[in-house]
């Protein structure tokens, strides 16, 4: 071998040496996708009572124009959410129906513009079954391989272009090759079709249903809608360029480049400008060399690759190639750590494992390429082969919608995140539940200095929390003004001296208004500990009862549901709200439902609800269970008792009437955006529910 070939491995190996240093020792930086964090209930969580609102949090900010979410629910109908804040959407729900809830949601992210879809379910009354926590689809659908076809098409053109377009340059050096010929046209004609059918794809895949509108929203928001619509339009230029203005073709290419890499996963590593940088130094350099190899296959030198026209290209184009190959390498180690993470993930991913195809096919191209440099072995058509399926892979692996390494960011992002504590009721004082408008209001007394006591409010708008934080909160006590203090998002404190009757009133400042008013009963108000196991066992020895029910969210509409209840898992219902109602007999695991006068839609298999089964039974532990006063309910005297449950994600408070026996015969329930109201009667009455009669119900 002649010194000049040595040279040539020598830098080969260092370039070699330098990517494997920098997959070693080159940190993660990437930022999540718009991925699943939490929700409020939680996937697979057990509710006694239907929550009024289901709230989803993501790992990165949302495009809200096209991201979406939606609840079904157990009598088949679906409720749409919307966008809240950044990086959450809620969904307001009427409903207080038992059975199974399904969440499904999509999320188009602002910062790269990638779609992801997830679903997760939540049971009230009963359990949701098996595969509740499905999470986050990070497999790619057949949409996004039909995407990534689009994106091979047009990766290998516009790499092929730069490679073309650097072959032009060189065979124009002295002395010039004149059979070198470089069809530009063609090259940016196929780029230009490549990127039109993935961006379409791309904007239909986030768009909730076909039209014009949600392509157009798609391409006009953000750096991510914007760098797509750009790099079609410098793509379709290039056409011209090619055609009329060739010193204008390289910018052009440059450019769609550069676009090409802020639509990608490298627009969402933080900082951005990084990871954007870092891809397009990649697709460049990878175009000159890989893009180089395919140009050259295109090629055919009148003496070939062996006679004096062909290895007087192959020296021009060597230097070039092994310095964009360094480039190569180096900047796919870092983009190769970035999305898997580590070694772990490497070999344990799909994604990884399709990366690791990449990998080997790199190295067939080394090795080839090292025969031709050392001019023992010429294959361009072997090496653009190779180069193909490297470019292939690259698309592949641009079809999954979440990477490993962001897989594991999303997972943990929730925890990471700063929080504001939200004060909910701890044991050891007296806390009552109310809300005023839409607005759900507690307020807790705890002993302050003698002769006072600290008060504190809660409030939670359906809002999201950016809302909460600044709702204007005002409180009196028997009309006099207290002084409020902000303690968090959800949280204002105060100072009363107060007695037994006291009168405390909470406005709050939201544009749809409302007050809440709490009468203070004598303090210290007494334990309700003992009438509240009373009254679980006796509620919890009932084979049937009745309950009609009142559900508003505090905006205006009422939903009013009768039901009855026979012991081990039967009941009937009949809901009825504005412009509609239902009815659903439910015996076992079969279900019947029925909206308006329409035929019966019967259901099998689905979880069965255990009765007798309460709104407060799964809620615990219990907090400051109080004895708050006494009433006369349906004719029975009765004892109230006020008690809190739920956690910071889902607070709630309730109110009982007792009588002496443990029968419950009235009930209130306030949680974010769910007041309802409950009254029980016909205990252990002779209750038969049957299967229904009528069109559909033999299913």
């Amino acid at each position: 071998m002649n010194r000049r070939g040595k040279g040539m491995i020598r830098r080969l190996r260092r370039a070699l040496v330098l990517g494997a240093i920098m997959v070693v020792i080159l940190p993660a930086t990437a930022s999540a996708h718009a991925g699943f964090v939490s929700s409020t209930p939680q996937p697979g969580a057990i509710l006694g009572s239907a929550p009024g609102q289901v709230s989803v949090t993501f790992s990165e900010p949302l495009n809200a124009r096209l991201s979406r979410v939606a609840v079904r629910t157990p009598d088949g109908s679906s409720v749409a959410g919307n966008v809240v804040g950044d990086d959450g959407m809620v969904v307001d729900l009427t409903s207080g129906q038992p059975g199974v809830y399904e969440v499904d949601w999509t999320t188009v992210s602002l910062v790269d513009g990638h779609t992801l879809s997830g679903s997760f379910r939540f049971g009230v009354g009963v359990s949701p079954g098996a595969g509740a926590v499905s999470g986050t689809t990070d497999a790619p659908t057949g949409w996004d391989l039909l995407i990534a076809v689009g994106r091979l098409v047009e990766d290998t053109s516009l790499l092929l272009v730069i490679g073309l377009l650097l072959l032009g340059r060189l065979a124009r050096r002295d002395p010039p090759i004149t059979w070198v010929r470089t069809p530009t046209l063609l090259v940016f004609a196929l780029a230009f079709a490549g990127g039109v059918a993935v961006t379409l794809g791309e904007a239909l895949r986030a768009a909730p249903s076909l039209g014009v509108g949600a392509v157009v929203a798609y391409l006009t928001t953000g750096l991510p809608g914007c760098s797509r619509l750009a790099r079609v339009v410098l793509e379709g230029v290039g056409i011209l360029a090619a055609w009329r203005w060739t010193r204008a073709q390289a910018p052009l290419a440059v450019a769609a480049t550069i676009a090409l890499a802020a639509a990608g996963h490298a627009a969402a590593i933080q900082p951005r400008a990084w990871g954007v940088t870092v891809e397009a130094v990649h697709v460049l350099s990878a175009g000159l060399w890989a893009g180089g190899i395919l140009a050259l296959a295109l090629l055919r030198p009148p003496d070939r690759w062996l006679g004096e026209g062909g290895r007087t290209l192959l020296d021009r184009f060597t230097p070039v190639g092994l310095a964009s190959f360094a480039f190569t390498v180096g900047t796919g180690a870092i983009r190769g750590v970035q999305e898997v993470g580590g070694w772990a993930r490497l070999f344990g991913s799909l994604y990884g494992l399709v990366l690791v195809v990449k990998i080997l096919l790199v190295l067939t191209m080394v090795q080839a390429s090292v025969l031709a440099w050392r001019r023992i072995a010429i294959f361009p058509k072997g090496e653009a082969l190779a180069t193909a399926l490297v470019i292939g892979a690259a698309a592949l692996l641009s079809a999954f919608p979440l990477p490993p390494a962001r897989q594991v960011e999303a997972a943990v992002g929730h925890t990471l995140a700063p929080t504001s504590a939200a004060p909910i009721p701890a044991s050891g004082a007296l806390t009552l539940g109310a809300h005023a408008g839409p607005v759900l209001v507690g307020l807790t007394l705890s002993p302050g200095a003698p002769g006072s006591n600290e008060m504190t409010i809660y409030v939670q708008s359906l809002d999201g929390p950016a809302a909460t934080a600044a709702i204007p909160v005002k409180a009196t006590v028997n009309g006099e003004p207290i002084t409020l203090t902000r303690c968090a998002d959800t949280c204002r404190k105060g100072r009363a001296k107060l007695r037994g009757g006291d009168r405390v009133t909470v406005d709050v400042g939201t544009p749809a208004g409302g007050r809440a008013v709490f009468r203070i009963p004598n303090l210290p108000a007494p334990s309700g500990e003992l009438l509240l196991k009373k009254m679980q066992t006796t509620m919890g020895a009932l084979t049937t009862y009745r309950l009609d029910e009142t559900l508003t969210s505090g905006l205006g509409t009422t939903v009013d549901s009768t039901y009855a209840f026979a012991a081990p898992n039967s009941f009937e219902s009949q809901v009825r709200e504005p412009g509609s109602s239902g009815r659903t007999v439910w015996i076992g695991d079969t279900r019947y439902l029925r909206e308006d006068n329409g035929s019966w839609q019967v259901e099998k298999g689905t979880p069965f609800l255990p009765v007798p089964t309460y709104i407060w039974d799964s809620f615990k532990p219990y907090r400051d269970v109080r004895i708050v006063g006494s009433a006369v309910v349906d004719g029975m005297p009765s004892t109230e008792i006020a008690f809190a449950g739920g956690d910071q994600e889902l607070p709630v408070w309730f109110d009982l009437w007792v009588d002496a026996k443990g029968f419950v015969h009235r009930a209130q329930m306030r949680a974010p955006g769910h007041f309802m109201d409950h009254r029980y009667y016909d205990f252990d009455a002779p209750i038969t529910i049957a299967p229904p009669t009528g069109p559909g119900a033999t299913g």
